[in-house]
């Protein structure tokens, strides 16, 4: 990441972990429909934070529905941090609530550059809705060491792993 970047975050304690850890000297613009990300990028003091409006989902704690997603129409970021519930090889990102599912989709659509930030524990896991094919993921941040068997096939496909 670098200085005068537009991100979009979604919710889940992954990309909680990635506001946390954002320098506070980092100058960014970062969209997000969750709380509790919000929350955290507040107290970086050089990063403009944009709340993405909708119908709150309590159990997610991000908004969705038509609302949110028109806002995410009508925006181009540089990078997505996609969180997932699960990634596969074969079925891709898959979540399982079909509104989380929606709301990915349209963040997806309206970035540059998505980044899956995935912990190990989700790799070659399955949800009943599909996001995206893995191809349509750019790069993958686990906390596997980047040379991992289990990050081996990740590779085969074209998708950068970090």
């Amino acid at each position: 990441m670098r200085n005068g970047q537009v991100l979009l975050l979604t919710g889940g304690t992954t990309n909680m972990e990635l506001a946390r850890m954002l320098p506070t000297n980092l100058s960014l613009t970062c969209f997000t429909p969750s709380l509790p990300v919000a929350n955290q990028l507040m107290s970086k003091p050089n990063v403009e934070v944009i709340f993405i409006g909708g119908k709150v989902s309590k159990d997610a704690q991000i908004t969705m529905g038509s609302a949110a997603v028109n806002m995410l129409n009508s925006i181009k970021v540089d990078i997505c941090f996609l969180g997932t519930h699960s990634i596969d090889l074969d079925e891709g990102l898959t979540e399982f609530d079909w509104e989380i599912v929606q709301m990915k989709k349209a963040m997806m659509q309206s970035s540059r550059k998505v980044i899956a930030p995935v912990i190990s524990e989700k790799l070659n896991t399955k949800q009943r809705y599909k996001i995206c094919d893995i191809q349509q993921i750019d790069m993958l941040v686990t906390e596997l060491d980047s040379t991992n068997e289990k990050l081996v096939e990740f590779k085969n496909k074209n998708i950068e792993v970090l």
